[in-house]
């Protein structure tokens, strides 16, 4: 069964972050969110913004394999009761899908493997999900967005048809299920569409 939203709504990017971990005795309260992370010309990372606006400093060397970048993640910190800046520390970071939408004639299949929407929620600039599907590993799964199509009716609202295009390898039996992250730039429509429908086959 195919999910529709109607929602308002950057790049693929396969890359692993590493951080510079330290051995502590304790371990504080974690948090895991998705973030934007901002690299510099150095493909180190600059700083960490989360989807309620706080934003904070690499608290230390987190490097990536591209430079000038912004990526999206799912970042865990600890941080104090009062969210003191300072305090402000990164255990793991790592991107997650998130693309800008592809014209729908340029995939070579139009059929999406379907996956399980676990959770689904809006932030000022993404629409986030956190779904499940069956693999064994042993291929890449991609997840990308297509855009099936703009249309206008007749009382002048611009609608953006939007749908997640899921790819798996054809030696990829479904022995167990994997759960990841995705994000939906809908910021990249800002100006262009009034509205987003986003399609996810189940």
């Amino acid at each position: 069964m195919a999910m529709k939203i109607r929602l308002l709504t950057y790049l693929l990017l396969p890359i692993l972050l590493s951080c510079c971990s330290e051995d502590d005795n304790t371990y504080p309260s974690l948090h895991t969110e998705l973030a934007e992370v901002y690299t510099g010309s150095d493909k180190n990372v600059k700083n960490i913004v989360f989807d309620d606006g706080r934003s904070y400093d690499a608290d230390r060397v987190i490097s990536s394999s591209v430079a000038d970048t912004l990526l999206r993640c799912v970042c865990s910190y600890s941080i104090d009761d009062s969210y003191n800046p300072e305090s402000f520390k990164t255990y793991s970071l790592s991107t997650i899908p998130s693309s800008f939408p592809t014209a729908y004639d340029s995939f070579k299949s139009h059929s999406s493997v379907p996956v399980k929407v676990l959770g689904l929620w809006e932030t000022k600039r993404y629409i986030n999900a956190y779904i499940s599907y069956k693999t064994t590993d042993k291929g890449k799964h991609t997840f990308s967005f297509s855009e099936d199509s703009i249309v206008s009716s007749i009382d002048g609202v611009k609608t953006a048809f939007v749908s997640l295009h899921h790819e798996n390898p054809n030696n990829d039996p479904e022995s167990y299920t994997q759960h990841i992250y995705i994000s939906f730039p809908k910021y990249y429509y800002e100006g262009k569409t009034d509205k987003v429908e986003l399609t996810i086959n189940q």
